[in-house]
């Protein structure tokens, strides 16, 4: 009986740990990565980089899980009405910070491949478009006097002023807020004004995932199954011994 009931208990285990790969994407939870924005071929590409990962990875939005680790990213909402868009003063807030932590992503706008001369002052904007999301979720930079710049804010309702104006061959990181822990689906969408013919070029939204969640240890999972079937066959033979 003991031996079934551990058997039943690994199971369950496995499969929580089996779940959190179903879908094929990976989970990022550190170093420096960027939305990347691209247009090349007469069609968009926003995708999600990490240029000085050894070797470089590049992943579809679809692919990859944006990691806010919620015991390293956690900090609380500062004093100041200009802090209110993400919420009460003294109330917990998960944040990517725009200065690089190496225990947390370090996530950014990158648009270092997106050639100059193909949109109009050479600039693209990115807009929100739509949070599904448990809590707020907001984008800013803090100004020279300690003022936060807000570019993105779901909490006072999403208009088209939830927006960033990048430039070509840049790359400009900055704060991102989550009010709660869970999973936010963001859609972005990346628009501009092409030089050439004088059109007016979107991506459409293009939805990348966050998830405000405990993170675990690297080698974690490795080690409960490792555990797990070590005293299974413990088990097997103590009991051929019985």
């Amino acid at each position: 009986m003991k031996l079934l009931k551990l058997k039943s208990l690994l199971a369950g285990s496995l499969a929580g740990f089996a779940a959190q790969n179903l879908n094929g994407q990976t989970l990022l939870t550190e170093g420096h990565t960027d939305v990347g924005i691209v247009y090349e071929s007469g069609g968009w590409n926003l995708h999600i980089g990490q240029h000085l990962a050894i070797p470089p990875m590049e992943y579809s939005p679809h692919e990859a899980i944006l990691g806010v680790d919620i015991v390293k990213a956690l900090t609380t909402v500062p004093a100041g009405s200009q802090w209110s868009f993400m919420g009460p003063a003294g109330s917990s807030v998960w944040i990517l910070p725009a200065v690089q932590n190496p225990d947390i992503l370090f996530l950014g706008f990158g648009t270092e491949e997106l050639a100059s001369g193909l949109f109009l002052n050479d600039e693209v904007t990115l807009s929100l478009k739509a949070v599904r999301s448990p809590g707020q979720f907001a984008v800013y930079d803090v100004g020279m006097f300690g003022n936060p710049n807000i570019y993105m804010n779901s909490g006072d309702g999403i208009t088209a002023g939830d927006s960033i104006l990048l430039t070509a061959s840049g790359h400009q990181h900055v704060n991102w807020a989550f009010s709660g822990p869970g999973t936010y689906e963001v859609d972005f969408e990346a628009v501009g004004m092409l030089v050439d013919g004088g059109d007016f070029s979107s991506s459409g939204p293009i939805t990348y995932t966050f998830s405000v969640q405990a993170v675990p240890e690297p080698g974690t999972v490795s080690l409960v199954i490792l555990g797990g079937a070590g005293m299974l066959a413990f088990m097997r033979r103590r009991n051929s011994c019985n």
